[in-house]
């Protein structure tokens, strides 16, 4: 049975378990508070923060319109909350709310996506196989994209593990689980409000994360349970030639990212079911940096890896990156981040103060320097930094050639 489906047993139980449940593994920082508050020279405290639910529903995804003037919600129990940004105040304003996905079994989100660059058309995958398509300003789903079998093509189960759409908006991509020893991408023409065909062959395991390029609609990053990063060019006429290039990052894979480094190139990110980062230069399939949990969790100054939780690689406003991380103590107390300096460095960065849960999911505005949170207690919070800060800048990604090796095989 593959962890996705374990989950959805679990959330079907009628206390939803979670980390917060845990007994907390005895922990503390590496340094003292002064040292900690010389570090971390950004202090974010939260701006707002809004409760979700009052069941015991976590927050799993989150999603923003080009301009952050509005922010999403999804929770484990398939419903949706979008909320207006007061950019002013920078509060959130309740605005629409969409209800649970009505199934005789357990569905839980995964995944919200704004359709476009505006505010209106929302795109919301839930686990029993659908992406609806909404507009805020009408009431009901405007169009709901479903796999349908075809001759050709192996059995695809009936549910999702993730999707994304492309950049203009015209295609979805929707990853599965492992299913009759194959895992599918689907892909549906938005306009046509048609399937367009299937992926099948690169993956051997459930699919974890679909991630389109953020300019460039045609190009596509895919992570699964079996370690495999794939990088396809999707107007391309079938699977094989869509394949550009694979990394093995023999973990795995829980999120990707897109980013460029210092000489514009393509840069692909991937956090792990360990807590590792990896990245990688798209085109020549160089590895540009590696960082392992112990890693990231000396770089938090923290002192047990057993606590570390790696949430997101958030792009800065300078193009440097910089990595989320926090720990399951005291209910995820502790959220801070770090930024890549370089391939084998990186540096405190920000402290988030007053944390009140563990955190699944992260938005980054780079332009306000805003940071959007939402996690296991159901809660929604906008982090803004302290008007005393200084900013500490993280370079971009480099590629380091000391020495030109080829890639080695993936499998």
């Amino acid at each position: 049975m593959s962890d996705f489906n374990k989950y959805c047993e679990e959330a079907a139980k009628e206390e939803l378990p979670d980390s917060e449940d845990e007994e907390d593994i005895g922990d503390e920082d590496t340094c003292s508070a002064q040292d900690l508050a010389a570090e971390f020279q950004l202090k974010y405290h939260p701006q707002d923060e809004v409760s979700v639910s009052l069941q015991r529903e976590y927050v799993l995804s989150l999603a923003a319109d080009q301009e952050f003037s509005r922010i999403a919600a999804g929770l484990s129990n398939s419903a949706v909350h979008i909320y207006n940004l007061d950019s002013g105040a920078r509060k959130l304003e309740n605005f629409s709310y969409l209800p649970p996905t009505e199934s005789p079994h357990r569905v839980s989100i995964c995944g919200v996506r704004f359709l476009d660059e505006g505010p209106h058309n929302i795109l919301v995958g839930t686990t029993d196989g659908y992406v609806r398509l909404y507009d805020l300003r009408l009431r009901g789903e405007q169009a709901r994209f479903k796999y349908t079998q075809h001759p050709e093509v192996p059995p695809v189960p009936k549910s999702l593990s993730c999707f994304d759409r492309n950049a203009n908006g015209r295609i979805i991509c929707c990853g599965t689980e492992q299913f009759h020893s194959n895992a599918f991408l689907v892909f549906f023409d938005v306009r046509e409000r048609k399937q367009m065909g299937v992926y099948f062959d690169s993956h051997e395991d459930d699919i974890t994360s679909v991630r389109f390029h953020g300019q460039n609609p045609d190009l596509l990053a895919t992570g699964s349970v079996d370690g495999l990063v794939n990088v396809f060019d999707v107007k391309e006429p079938d699977e094989d030639e869509a394949l550009l290039n694979t990394f093995n990052t023999e973990s795995s894979v829980a999120r990707l990212a897109w980013h460029k480094n210092a000489y514009d190139k393509d840069i692909v990110s991937c956090v792990t079911t360990t807590g590792d980062f990896k990245s990688y230069e798209c085109e020549e399939g160089d590895e540009l940096s590696s960082f392992v949990r112990p890693d990231v969790t000396a770089a938090i100054r923290r002192r047990k890896a057993a606590n570390f939780n790696l949430i997101n690689a958030h792009n800065q406003e300078d193009g440097g990156v910089f990595l989320l991380a926090g720990t399951n103590f005291n209910k995820g107390e502790i959220l801070r981040s770090v930024s890549i300096t370089s391939k084998n460095s990186l540096q405190p960065l920000a402290n988030f103060h007053g944390n009140k849960q563990i955190v699944r999911d992260s938005l980054f505005d780079a332009k306000r320097g805003l940071l959007f949170t939402g996690g296991e207690s159901g809660i929604v919070t906008v982090w803004a930094q302290d008007a005393s800060g200084t900013a500490v800048g993280g370079e971009k990604l480099k590629v380091r050639k000391e020495k030109k090796s080829r890639k080695q095989a993936p499998y």
